[in-house]
């Protein structure tokens, strides 16, 4: 790869990583049985640091339960802000379309709280950063993995860069185009 090939990659991705913005949650797509007040975890609302569980959150008991996000259209994702009870552990998993997940990232108020929080009881805001996805996700799916069977989301969101979404003049140059290459084609035959 030659260095200008180098610059123009390197600069394009630092320009895709600046325009990472926040992601809107359009609703709890769904949640298992077991989940309690499923609404709380993308309401807007986050509980300060040391909430009891079972306080403005989604809740639950068990390593079973399952909330599922949907988000207003599909984002290359790349940072999330947690909040949840501090000594479980989360899997996060992402899909594009809400059948088939992937594995974004783990976390738990053991480890991943800020040292400022110093939490020992209740929900922890944690902020997370990982690489960009490689997919543009439209779901986000949260299941407890490990810790005492006492769950609690209290708020999540995301941050990450707006897959592209064709204008519909693209839309509509692009139909008129296979429509001029079907009727070439049929002229040929005929």
């Amino acid at each position: 790869m030659s260095i200008l090939s180098k610059t123009f990659a390197t600069t394009t991705l630092v320009g895709l990583m600046a325009a990472a913005h926040a992601v809107p949650i359009v609703s709890v797509q769904s949640s298992t049985a077991g989940v309690t007040n499923a609404a709380a975890a993308a309401d807007g609302v986050v509980p300060a640091n040391g909430t009891p569980w079972q306080t403005t959150s989604a809740w639950w008991t068990g390593n079973t339960e399952t909330l599922t996000f949907k988000l207003d259209q599909a984002y290359f994702l790349s940072s999330a802000v947690i909040t949840a009870d501090w000594n479980d552990v989360y899997r996060f998993s992402a899909s594009t379309d809400g059948v088939t997940f992937t594995q974004l990232f783990t976390v738990t108020g053991l480890v991943d709280q800020p040292s400022s929080a110093n939490v020992s009881f209740g929900q922890v805001t944690m902020p997370i950063s990982f690489a960009p996805s490689a997919l543009a996700y439209t779901y986000i799916r949260v299941q407890a993995i490990a810790g005492d069977g006492q769950n609690a989301i209290g708020e999540v969101s995301f941050g990450g860069i707006a897959a592209p979404v064709p204008e519909p003049s693209t839309l509509a140059f692009m139909a008129a185009g296979l429509g001029l290459v079907g009727f070439v084609a049929r002229r040929r035959r005929g």
